[in-house]
């Protein structure tokens, strides 16, 4: 795996290529310099959808699993809340049978829905 810098432009945090000179940002106009990782949004850190389809369930500390036979996988696509155990505080990688799907933050009870609104089933 090649090694990485993180890069805050804005608001949003990239990984940049650790080989590649920070300085070309200046002469160049690049939309996105490396794979998003997430946004600083008031003092907190919201990891992006990139970042939950690059990673392995057993890469991710808080991880909730769904079965492709339930129907909370189905809610979870198209955007519902979840209802789950009270000890689940924070963010979670959504998963199905262990394959990524995206993120949840979990709150008293209640998983808020992070899949991306474009993506949605309707």
């Amino acid at each position: 795996m090649p090694e990485i810098d993180p890069l805050l432009q804005g608001d949003h945090l990239y990984a940049w290529p650790a080989k590649l000179p920070r300085n070309i940002t200046e002469s160049l106009k690049i939309l996105r310099p490396g794979w998003h990782l997430g946004t600083i949004k008031r003092d907190r850190f919201e990891p992006s959808h990139a970042l939950a389809l690059a990673l392995q369930a057993e890469e991710c500390q808080k991880t909730i699993n769904l079965s492709s036979a339930s129907q909370e996988v189905y809610r979870y696509l198209k955007g519902e809340s979840l209802t789950i155990p009270a000890n689940h505080q924070g963010w979670h990688l959504i998963t199905l049978e262990h394959h990524p799907l995206g993120w949840g933050k979990a709150v008293q009870g209640q998983l808020k829905n992070h899949y991306p609104k474009g993506l949605r089933w309707l």
